[in-house]
């Protein structure tokens, strides 16, 4: 209780705060201008109208995305598309009776408010005092003034707040101890691969890897396919289900090694995208695809360029959520679907990479040029659509998003089928490693929609094949993974020793800590995984963390959660990454020509 009582008190504080400035501006408007008093009153009143409204969005979208409704999210998602999104209006749909009674309830107060204005006289329209007026508005702000003074972690500002703060600026990241301090907290957290250094205090989690480790004397090739809202429940070759609908991506799992623990660091796509190629957690409120495209990150298809690789993005509609503008600056190439006017199915999608690596294989350079192609779907997009180009019928509404989902997983399976086996058919196929992962997963049940990362939007999978012409001996790894592990990986697959930022571990290389872990950070929520279980810290909540084990029934939890991180160690260490993305300290190409152990260039 005495808890909860520490978050509901200042919760109080800022939302009455908040409404009772907005009172208070409108009542001094009135008391300036009272021959505009009715309509000023009727502007209120149409203001609280809207105020509802976003006041119940925000808890919708912060319960689906994890983000609240803030003007980060319009920037990012195309502006007022977010509230009629499919992705906010179907869990509407799904939740109806709730969903009914709200809005009755809307009209009926919308109806009052509209009676009160109307039915008044002059009389009860009189202005009110300048005085009391302004007292009020000094009261409302004292109080939502005062919640910034709580020393412990307290629940997001209402909307009204969040948009203001973020206007004038000072929304920015806060640390709780000295920033030496704080740093110290993190890179204890990260730790080193054996025998590197950090590269020096200006970019703290940049380090210089050992030099022993040697480059191989051929660059492989390299093709990712990254599968969307990819659910590792729903798989075979994780959960050991009978009733496959993946046979290809079963096939490709036989004889590859198979992380059945892999999580993405984020959610929606856009931040689970940077994770891959960045090796960069999200920030804690914010999207660094939006909000930071002019910090720099150690990027992999950069620095495999730098090695001589053709590099290639091939994807639907990047420009969506503004993913565009990593990728053009990351990529010697990019294929947007839908900028080009293709329709964007998985079908389109594979044709258009099967033309680019034949495109590049017809290069006379190509026998010295390696590839990494970086192929991203779409067609398993919610609300899982089958797409015209399938050649069968769609199971009906009727059916649930259950079987929706797994059908149109059928038809993405064999889409992903065909790439593979053209990339078994090429002369490079032993020297071609498959890379197949989710961007994240999404949910099948609408009314079990959170914030938090959860398994339900988090847990993915990951397989990677050393070759890919289906030779190799199968491997199952349940210790955790995560997309940041992916540009470290493939680092040393590829022999590049120079520094990085990176925030993962190679994952067929030692650890970097005592044990292997993942970190998922959403607005609404992070989780810590480690030994089979998770801690989660929901950001309504934050004064406390919640342990439970971290998988199906099928994944042993191997502790009792003991060596987990408590609430406040996990957001110290969000919030000190945060800090070190709005600073722009996290990462300077530059640092790609230190060579020596010293800090020298």
């Amino acid at each position: 209780m005495s808890r909860r009582l520490a978050l509901f008190a200042p919760a109080v504080a800022s939302h009455a705060g908040v409404l009772t400035a907005i009172v208070g501006v409108f009542m001094l408007a009135c008391a300036a201008v009272p021959r505009w008093r009715r309509a000023i009153a009727a502007a209120a009143c149409a203001l609280f109208a809207v105020l509802m409204i976003a006041g119940q969005a925000d808890l919708t979208v912060s319960s689906i995305t994890g983000a609240p409704l803030t003007p980060t999210v319009f920037r990012t998602f195309r502006g007022i598309q977010v509230v009629a999104s499919n992705e906010f209006l179907e869990p509407l749909r799904a939740n109806w009776r709730v969903t009914a009674l709200g809005v009755v309830a809307f009209v009926a107060v919308v109806a009052w408010m509209a009676r009160g204005l109307f039915a008044a006289d002059e009389r009860a329209l009189q202005p009110p005092p300048a005085r009391a007026s302004g007292l009020l508005l000094a009261g409302g702000l004292f109080g939502a003034w005062l919640i910034a003074l709580v020393p412990w972690a307290i629940p997001p500002p209402p909307i009204e707040a969040a948009f203001v703060r973020e206007w004038i600026g000072v929304d920015r990241t806060r640390l709780d101890a000295p920033e030496a301090d704080a740093i110290a907290h993190l890179r204890s957290l990260v730790g080193l691969p054996p025998g590197a250094v950090w590269a020096g205090d200006d970019y703290p989690l940049a380090y210089v890897p050992a030099p022993d480790r040697v480059a191989p004397r051929a660059l492989p090739d390299i093709v990712v396919v990254m599968i969307e809202s990819l659910r590792a429940e729903e798989l075979s070759f994780i959960t050991g289900r009978r009733d496959s609908a993946t046979p290809h991506l079963d096939a490709l799992a036989a004889h590859s090694v198979v992380f059945t623990s892999y999580l993405s660091n984020a959610f929606p796509s856009a931040p689970s995208v940077l994770s891959f190629h960045a090796s960069a957690w999200p920030h804690r409120r914010k999207e660094i695809t939006t909000d930071f495209s002019n910090r720099r990150f150690d990027s992999l298809p950069e620095r495999l360029r730098d090695l001589g690789y053709d590099t290639r993005y091939i994807g639907a509609d990047p420009h969506f959520d503004n993913q565009d503008r990593w990728l053009r600056r990351w990529y010697g190439g990019v294929s947007d679907l839908v900028e080009s006017g293709a329709s964007a199915t998985d079908r389109n999608i594979v044709a258009r990479a099967v033309e680019e690596v034949r495109r590049h294989d017809a290069d006379p350079a190509a026998a010295t040029r390696p590839l990494f192609a970086f192929v991203s779907t779409y067609s398993t997009h919610y609300p899982f659509r089958l797409p015209p180009d399938a050649g069968e019928a769609e199971v009906p509404e009727s059916a649930g998003l259950g079987a929706r989902y797994r059908q149109v997983l059928r038809y993405t399976d064999a889409q992903v089928g065909s790439l593979l086996s053209v990339l078994a058919a090429r002369p490079r196929s032993d020297r071609t490693i498959v890379i197949v992962v989710g961007d994240h997963a999404f949910y099948t049940n609408l009314r079990r929609t959170s914030g938090l990362p959860e398994n339900d939007n988090e847990w993915t999978a990951a397989i990677v094949s050393r070759r890919a012409d289906g030779a190799g001996a199968g491997a199952r790894i349940s210790e955790p993974a995560s997309h940041v592990d992916m540009l470290p990986t493939i680092l040393a697959m590829v022999g590049d020793v120079r520094p990085t930022a990176a925030v993962g571990s190679d994952l067929f290389g030692p650890a970097r800590t005592s044990a292997r872990a993942a970190l998922a950070i959403r607005p609404g929520g992070v989780r810590f995984d480690r030994g089979g279980y998770s801690a989660f810290v929901d950001a309504r909540t934050p004064n406390g963390e919640e342990i439970r084990p971290s998988f199906a029934p099928g994944h042993a939890a191997r502790s009792g959660g003991a060596a987990l991180p408590t609430a406040a160690q996990l957001m110290e260490w969000v919030d000190t990454w945060s800090y070190l993305i709005e600073h722009d300290r996290v990462w300077n190409r530059a640092l790609l020509r230190r060579s020596t152990r010293g800090g020298g260039q």
